[in-house]
């Protein structure tokens, strides 16, 4: 594909020159004709690759990757799971969740770097942190938690924690 792009102002100087000279006679044929129509086969797709609107488009494949054009030149592009934040009492989440059999963590005001090895869920009973994902997580959202959110972190994520008032967490990893 770069070669023909590369050789497209080639052709249209030709096409634009033959044309100037004579228009009576001049017909492209064999493989000039079929590069022409290849060019303009290509150029139409890239137009309608902008044009064409995201929401028509079809949902993306199960799975960490689909392939999935935006007309910006992404052939196939990565959908993050998005850190879930339920607001529930310690009592909703004991029951729906079982917390109060789950180990404990805790920490001072501070900021830090973070990896997921597995996906954690957490229920936080005191403190206010915000988690901001980074590098191949960047395009997902940051949270902000406090005392009775339940937070599930995906595996792999990778982000920043900023803890403004002392945390401590039940937590489970799955």
């Amino acid at each position: 594909a770069l070669q023909i792009l590369a050789t497209a102002p080639q052709l249209s100087t030709h096409a634009m020159a033959a044309s100037s000279v004579s228009t009576s006679n001049v017909r492209p044929r064999g493989p000039a004709l079929a590069i022409l129509l290849l060019v303009a086969a290509f150029t139409l797709h890239i137009v309608l690759g902008f044009l064409a609107p995201t929401a028509s488009r079809a949902p993306p494949a199960l799975g960490p990757t689909a392939s999935h054009g935006h007309g910006r030149g992404r052939v196939a592009m990565r959908f993050k799971t998005e850190i879930k934040v339920e607001r529930l009492s310690e009592s909703e989440a004991d029951k729906q969740y079982g917390i109060s059999s789950w180990p404990t963590w805790g920490c001072g005001v501070s900021k830090f770097d973070w990896e997921y090895s597995g996906t954690e869920t957490a229920y936080l009973l005191e403190g206010d942190v915000t988690v901001t994902p980074t590098g191949d997580w960047s395009d997902v959202p940051a949270v902000d938690l406090a005392a009775g959110d339940l937070a599930t972190f995906p595996d792999g994520m990778t982000c920043i924690w900023d803890v403004r008032q002392p945390l401590k967490k039940h937590y489970n990893f799955s």
